[in-house]
């Protein structure tokens, strides 16, 4: 009977050990082709979104080049400009008190 019970006690712990193992493997499977979902969808979104960061940047340097020749071209009206932006910032903060 003790055989027995010595036998039984192995088995169990050689299936726990199984177990064990099969669940271990399940989760690295399951880890690594997570891993490898997510890198796709991130060269996706990179490869998606790089041209539209690109055509963006483009755009703001275009705008900034223009306003900086505006205001080499008109600096007169750009402070006027300015000091009215000021005054009405000015009135509207003065309001809310």
């Amino acid at each position: 009977m003790a055989e027995t019970s010595r036998e039984l006690m192995n088995d169990i712990k050689s299936t726990g050990r199984q177990a064990a193992d099969a669940g271990k493997n399940i989760y690295n499977e399951a880890k690594s082709e997570a891993k490898s979902q997510f890198n796709e969808a991130k060269s996706d979104l990179k490869e998606q979104w790089g041209d539209r960061y690109e055509t963006i940047k483009h755009k703001a340097q275009d705008a900034l080049e223009t306003s900086e020749d505006f205001v080499k071209d008109h600096p007169i009206a750009t402070v006027l400009g300015a000091c009215a932006v000021g005054f009405v910032a000015g009135l509207i903060a003065r309001r809310r008190n």
